[in-house]
Protein backbone atom coordinates (compact mmCIF):
# COMPACT_ATOMS: atom_id res chain seq x y z
CA UNK A 1 0.00 0.00 0.00
CA UNK A 2 1.39 3.36 -0.99
CA UNK A 3 2.11 6.07 1.54
CA UNK A 4 -0.14 9.14 1.42
CA UNK A 5 1.72 12.42 1.61
CA UNK A 6 0.31 15.83 2.38
CA UNK A 7 1.89 18.80 0.65
CA UNK A 8 1.50 22.26 2.15
CA UNK A 9 0.82 24.94 -0.43
CA UNK A 10 1.87 28.49 0.42
CA UNK A 11 -0.77 31.05 -0.53
CA UNK A 12 0.58 34.49 -1.44
CA UNK A 13 -0.52 37.45 0.66
CA UNK A 14 -2.11 39.10 -2.37
CA UNK A 15 -4.34 36.07 -2.96
CA UNK A 16 -5.03 35.72 0.74
CA UNK A 17 -6.24 39.34 1.01
CA UNK A 18 -8.54 38.94 -1.98
CA UNK A 19 -10.00 35.76 -0.47
CA UNK A 20 -10.52 37.57 2.83
CA UNK A 21 -12.46 40.35 1.10
CA UNK A 22 -14.71 37.71 -0.42
CA UNK A 23 -15.08 35.85 2.87
CA UNK A 24 -16.01 39.03 4.77
CA UNK A 25 -18.61 39.89 2.13
CA UNK A 26 -20.16 36.42 2.43
CA UNK A 27 -20.45 36.89 6.20
CA UNK A 28 -22.09 40.29 5.69
CA UNK A 29 -24.53 38.80 3.16
CA UNK A 30 -25.38 35.94 5.49
CA UNK A 31 -26.35 38.18 8.42
CA UNK A 32 -27.77 41.06 6.37
CA UNK A 33 -25.14 43.70 7.15
CA UNK A 34 -24.18 46.52 4.78
CA UNK A 35 -20.41 46.88 4.28
CA UNK A 36 -18.34 48.87 1.80
CA UNK A 37 -14.92 47.50 0.86
CA UNK A 38 -12.20 50.14 0.68
CA UNK A 39 -8.53 50.22 -0.36
CA UNK A 40 -6.46 47.37 -1.76
CA UNK A 41 -8.20 45.14 -4.33
CA UNK A 42 -11.47 47.04 -3.78
CA UNK A 43 -10.01 50.13 -5.47
CA UNK A 44 -11.28 51.01 -8.94
CA UNK A 45 -8.88 50.08 -11.74
CA UNK A 46 -8.89 53.71 -12.87
CA UNK A 47 -7.02 54.46 -9.65
CA UNK A 48 -4.27 52.01 -10.46
CA UNK A 49 -1.66 53.81 -8.41
CA UNK A 50 -3.65 53.19 -5.23
CA UNK A 51 -4.35 49.51 -5.94
CA UNK A 52 -1.17 48.65 -4.09
CA UNK A 53 -0.17 45.56 -2.23
CA UNK A 54 -2.35 45.18 0.87
CA UNK A 55 -1.60 43.32 4.06
CA UNK A 56 -5.11 43.49 5.51
CA UNK A 57 -8.76 44.01 4.62
CA UNK A 58 -10.61 47.25 5.28
CA UNK A 59 -14.39 47.55 5.37
CA UNK A 60 -16.64 50.45 6.29
CA UNK A 61 -19.79 49.15 8.02
CA UNK A 62 -23.18 50.81 8.30
CA UNK A 63 -23.05 52.15 11.90
CA UNK A 64 -26.34 50.49 12.85
CA UNK A 65 -24.91 47.12 11.76
CA UNK A 66 -21.49 47.32 13.44
CA UNK A 67 -22.34 45.38 16.62
CA UNK A 68 -24.03 42.53 14.75
CA UNK A 69 -21.16 42.35 12.27
CA UNK A 70 -18.49 42.21 14.98
CA UNK A 71 -20.44 39.55 16.88
CA UNK A 72 -20.64 37.46 13.70
CA UNK A 73 -16.89 37.78 13.21
CA UNK A 74 -16.14 36.74 16.78
CA UNK A 75 -18.42 33.73 16.40
CA UNK A 76 -16.28 32.68 13.43
CA UNK A 77 -12.97 32.83 15.22
CA UNK A 78 -11.88 36.44 14.75
CA UNK A 79 -9.93 37.82 17.72
CA UNK A 80 -9.87 41.48 18.72
CA UNK A 81 -6.49 43.23 18.70
CA UNK A 82 -7.76 46.72 19.46
CA UNK A 83 -11.26 48.02 20.07
CA UNK A 84 -12.72 51.12 18.47
CA UNK A 85 -11.82 53.55 21.24
CA UNK A 86 -8.14 52.63 21.40
CA UNK A 87 -7.64 51.59 17.77
CA UNK A 88 -6.53 55.04 16.60
CA UNK A 89 -6.56 58.74 17.43
CA UNK A 90 -9.93 58.97 15.67
CA UNK A 91 -11.58 56.01 17.41
CA UNK A 92 -12.89 54.83 14.07
CA UNK A 93 -11.75 51.24 13.59
CA UNK A 94 -11.50 47.90 15.33
CA UNK A 95 -8.61 45.63 14.40
CA UNK A 96 -9.20 41.88 14.35
CA UNK A 97 -7.03 38.89 13.56
CA UNK A 98 -7.89 35.46 12.18
CA UNK A 99 -5.67 32.60 11.13
CA UNK A 100 -6.49 33.77 7.60
CA UNK A 101 -5.30 37.35 8.11
CA UNK A 102 -6.11 40.81 9.44
CA UNK A 103 -9.29 42.87 9.22
CA UNK A 104 -10.02 46.51 10.02
CA UNK A 105 -13.70 47.19 10.71
CA UNK A 106 -14.44 50.91 10.31
CA UNK A 107 -17.51 52.42 11.95
CA UNK A 108 -16.82 55.77 10.27
CA UNK A 109 -14.14 57.31 8.08
CA UNK A 110 -11.83 59.87 9.73
CA UNK A 111 -12.31 63.33 8.26
CA UNK A 112 -16.06 63.06 7.68
CA UNK A 113 -17.66 65.39 10.24
CA UNK A 114 -21.27 64.63 9.36
CA UNK A 115 -22.99 61.95 11.40
CA UNK A 116 -21.51 58.51 10.57
CA UNK A 117 -24.92 57.12 9.57
CA UNK A 118 -25.48 60.07 7.23
CA UNK A 119 -22.07 59.65 5.62
CA UNK A 120 -22.54 55.91 5.13
CA UNK A 121 -26.01 56.31 3.62
CA UNK A 122 -24.68 58.89 1.16
CA UNK A 123 -21.90 56.56 0.07
CA UNK A 124 -24.17 53.51 0.03
CA UNK A 125 -26.59 55.33 -2.27
CA UNK A 126 -23.86 55.75 -4.91
CA UNK A 127 -22.08 52.43 -4.37
CA UNK A 128 -21.02 50.12 -7.16
CA UNK A 129 -19.99 46.47 -7.38
CA UNK A 130 -16.49 45.06 -7.70
CA UNK A 131 -15.94 41.32 -8.02
CA UNK A 132 -13.17 40.13 -5.71
CA UNK A 133 -12.20 36.45 -5.67
CA UNK A 134 -15.44 35.62 -7.47
CA UNK A 135 -17.70 37.40 -4.97
CA UNK A 136 -19.66 40.59 -5.70
CA UNK A 137 -18.50 43.17 -3.16
CA UNK A 138 -20.03 46.59 -2.54
CA UNK A 139 -17.52 49.41 -2.99
CA UNK A 140 -17.83 53.22 -2.95
CA UNK A 141 -18.31 55.17 -6.17
CA UNK A 142 -15.22 56.32 -8.02
CA UNK A 143 -15.32 59.85 -6.57
CA UNK A 144 -16.02 58.56 -3.08
CA UNK A 145 -13.01 56.27 -3.46
CA UNK A 146 -10.93 59.29 -4.43
CA UNK A 147 -12.04 61.13 -1.29
CA UNK A 148 -11.50 58.10 0.95
CA UNK A 149 -7.97 57.62 -0.37
CA UNK A 150 -7.15 61.31 0.00
CA UNK A 151 -8.31 61.39 3.62
CA UNK A 152 -6.30 58.25 4.26
CA UNK A 153 -3.25 59.93 2.74
CA UNK A 154 -3.85 62.99 4.94
CA UNK A 155 -3.31 60.93 8.09
CA UNK A 156 -0.36 58.91 6.80
CA UNK A 157 2.37 61.50 7.24
CA UNK A 158 3.06 61.61 3.51
CA UNK A 159 4.00 57.92 3.36
CA UNK A 160 1.30 56.92 0.87
CA UNK A 161 2.06 59.32 -1.95
CA UNK A 162 0.58 56.83 -4.41
CA UNK A 163 -2.86 57.57 -2.95
CA UNK A 164 -2.41 61.29 -3.59
CA UNK A 165 -1.11 60.76 -7.11
CA UNK A 166 -3.87 58.34 -8.07
CA UNK A 167 -6.79 60.14 -6.44
CA UNK A 168 -5.78 63.76 -7.06
CA UNK A 169 -2.69 64.13 -9.22
CA UNK A 170 -4.16 61.96 -11.96
CA UNK A 171 -7.66 63.45 -11.76
CA UNK A 172 -8.99 65.98 -14.25
CA UNK A 173 -10.57 69.27 -13.15
CA UNK A 174 -14.09 67.85 -13.29
CA UNK A 175 -13.16 64.94 -11.03
CA UNK A 176 -11.39 67.24 -8.59
CA UNK A 177 -14.39 69.52 -8.44
CA UNK A 178 -16.64 66.52 -7.77
CA UNK A 179 -14.37 65.41 -4.92
CA UNK A 180 -14.48 68.90 -3.39
CA UNK A 181 -18.29 68.94 -3.62
CA UNK A 182 -18.42 65.56 -1.94
CA UNK A 183 -16.07 66.80 0.77
CA UNK A 184 -18.47 69.70 1.36
CA UNK A 185 -21.38 67.26 1.71
CA UNK A 186 -19.40 65.17 4.19
CA UNK A 187 -18.03 68.24 6.02
CA UNK A 188 -14.55 67.00 5.18
CA UNK A 189 -12.89 70.11 3.76
CA UNK A 190 -10.41 70.35 6.65
CA UNK A 191 -9.19 66.78 6.16
CA UNK A 192 -9.12 67.19 2.38
CA UNK A 193 -6.98 70.32 2.76
CA UNK A 194 -4.57 68.29 4.87
CA UNK A 195 -4.12 66.06 1.82
CA UNK A 196 -4.10 68.44 -1.15
CA UNK A 197 -3.07 71.76 0.43
CA UNK A 198 -4.68 74.77 2.09
CA UNK A 199 -4.70 73.42 5.63
CA UNK A 200 -3.74 76.78 7.13
CA UNK A 201 -7.10 78.18 6.02
CA UNK A 202 -8.65 76.00 8.74
CA UNK A 203 -6.25 76.94 11.51
CA UNK A 204 -9.03 78.14 13.83
CA UNK A 205 -10.91 74.81 13.86
CA UNK A 206 -10.54 72.44 16.84
CA UNK A 207 -9.32 69.51 14.70
CA UNK A 208 -6.67 71.57 12.87
CA UNK A 209 -3.75 70.56 15.13
CA UNK A 210 -4.58 66.85 14.89
CA UNK A 211 -4.72 66.85 11.09
CA UNK A 212 -1.58 68.96 10.90
CA UNK A 213 0.24 66.44 13.07
CA UNK A 214 -0.80 63.44 10.99
CA UNK A 215 -0.43 65.05 7.57
CA UNK A 216 3.03 66.48 8.27
CA UNK A 217 4.50 63.32 9.76
CA UNK A 218 6.38 65.55 12.19
CA UNK A 219 6.10 66.26 15.88
CA UNK A 220 6.03 64.16 19.02
CA UNK A 221 3.37 61.97 20.55
CA UNK A 222 2.69 64.93 22.81
CA UNK A 223 1.68 66.90 19.71
CA UNK A 224 -0.65 64.06 18.73
CA UNK A 225 -2.30 63.89 22.14
CA UNK A 226 -2.61 67.65 22.30
CA UNK A 227 -4.33 67.56 18.92
CA UNK A 228 -6.60 64.75 20.06
CA UNK A 229 -7.59 66.68 23.19
CA UNK A 230 -8.41 69.85 21.25
CA UNK A 231 -10.36 67.90 18.61
CA UNK A 232 -12.45 66.01 21.19
CA UNK A 233 -15.95 67.42 21.48
CA UNK A 234 -17.27 68.00 24.97
CA UNK A 235 -15.98 67.24 28.51
CA UNK A 236 -16.68 63.50 28.32
CA UNK A 237 -14.76 63.08 25.07
CA UNK A 238 -11.86 65.14 26.40
CA UNK A 239 -11.88 63.06 29.59
CA UNK A 240 -11.61 59.85 27.53
CA UNK A 241 -8.61 61.26 25.67
CA UNK A 242 -6.93 62.24 28.95
CA UNK A 243 -7.53 58.76 30.38
CA UNK A 244 -6.30 57.01 27.22
CA UNK A 245 -3.05 59.00 27.36
CA UNK A 246 -2.01 57.02 30.45
CA UNK A 247 -3.40 53.62 29.43
CA UNK A 248 -1.58 50.73 27.75
CA UNK A 249 -3.59 48.90 25.10
CA UNK A 250 -3.70 45.32 26.41
CA UNK A 251 -4.98 43.90 23.13
CA UNK A 252 -2.19 45.47 21.11
CA UNK A 253 0.40 44.48 23.70
CA UNK A 254 -0.88 40.89 23.60
CA UNK A 255 -0.60 40.86 19.83
CA UNK A 256 2.96 42.19 19.98
CA UNK A 257 4.03 39.67 22.62
CA UNK A 258 2.14 36.74 21.14
CA UNK A 259 0.47 36.00 24.47
CA UNK A 260 -1.60 37.79 27.12
CA UNK A 261 0.75 40.13 29.01
CA UNK A 262 1.82 39.23 32.50
CA UNK A 263 1.51 41.83 35.22
CA UNK A 264 5.24 42.52 34.95
CA UNK A 265 5.04 42.97 31.16
CA UNK A 266 2.07 45.29 31.49
CA UNK A 267 3.83 47.40 34.14
CA UNK A 268 6.97 47.52 31.96
CA UNK A 269 4.92 48.74 28.97
CA UNK A 270 3.21 51.36 31.13
CA UNK A 271 6.58 52.53 32.45
CA UNK A 272 7.92 52.86 28.90
CA UNK A 273 4.86 54.85 27.91
CA UNK A 274 5.30 57.18 30.87
CA UNK A 275 9.03 57.65 30.21
CA UNK A 276 8.36 58.47 26.56
CA UNK A 277 5.68 61.01 27.49
CA UNK A 278 7.93 62.59 30.12
CA UNK A 279 10.75 62.81 27.58
CA UNK A 280 8.46 64.59 25.13
CA UNK A 281 7.43 67.10 27.81
CA UNK A 282 11.03 67.80 28.84
CA UNK A 283 12.11 68.18 25.22
CA UNK A 284 9.26 70.64 24.62
CA UNK A 285 10.26 72.71 27.65
CA UNK A 286 13.91 72.69 26.63
CA UNK A 287 13.03 73.87 23.12
CA UNK A 288 10.88 76.71 24.44
CA UNK A 289 13.56 77.85 26.88
CA UNK A 290 16.20 77.77 24.16
CA UNK A 291 13.97 79.77 21.83
CA UNK A 292 13.36 82.43 24.47
CA UNK A 293 17.06 82.67 25.24
CA UNK A 294 17.88 83.22 21.57
CA UNK A 295 15.43 86.11 21.21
Amino acid sequence: MGTMTTECVEVSQTVRVRLLHAYVQLIADEIGCDVLHVKGPAVDLRLQGAARHSVDVDVLVRPQHVLAFVEALRARGWREITGFDEGSAFGHAMNLRHDLGLLDVHRWWPGFDVEPATAFEAMWGQRTIRTIAGVACDVPSLNDQRLVLLLHFARSGGHRIEDLEAAWGGADEGSRAAVVRRADEMEARLALAAAVGGLEEFRGLPAYALWKYFSSGQGSRLDEWGGRFRAARGPLAKGRVFRAFFMVNKGLLSDELGHPPTRREYVHAFRQRFVTALGDVLHRLETRLRTRAER
